[in-house]
């Protein structure tokens, strides 16, 4: 028997490949065909739904809201104290 040489190699793996990837790519067209035909049924069974009955609409007058009454209250917030920072004196001396 006679060696094969790489390039004979190399073509062998690369069909060895090719068919696998045909493999796949059959058996993923197959799941996604079967997987569309059961949706398609199921919407085909599946009774119509009826629509709600439309609301006539009210003509509401938006709510006025008082000017003064939001200046009010804007001015009675108090401007916040700032943190006064203590002041700690270390003592100096040595201890006996």
């Amino acid at each position: 028997m006679a060696d094969k040489t790489i390039v004979e190699k190399a073509a062998q793996g690369v069909g060895y490949g090719l068919a696998m990837a045909e493999d796949v790519a059959g058996s993923i067209k197959t799941a996604i065909g079967s997987a569309a035909a059961s949706v398609a049924s199921a919407l085909a069974s599946a009774p119509p739904k009826k629509k709600a009955p439309a609301k006539k609409s009210v003509a509401r007058t938006p709510a006025k809201t008082p000017v003064k009454a939001a200046a009010k209250k804007s001015a009675a917030k108090k401007p916040s104290k700032k943190a006064t920072k203590k002041v700690v004196k270390k003592s100096t001396g040595k201890r006996a």
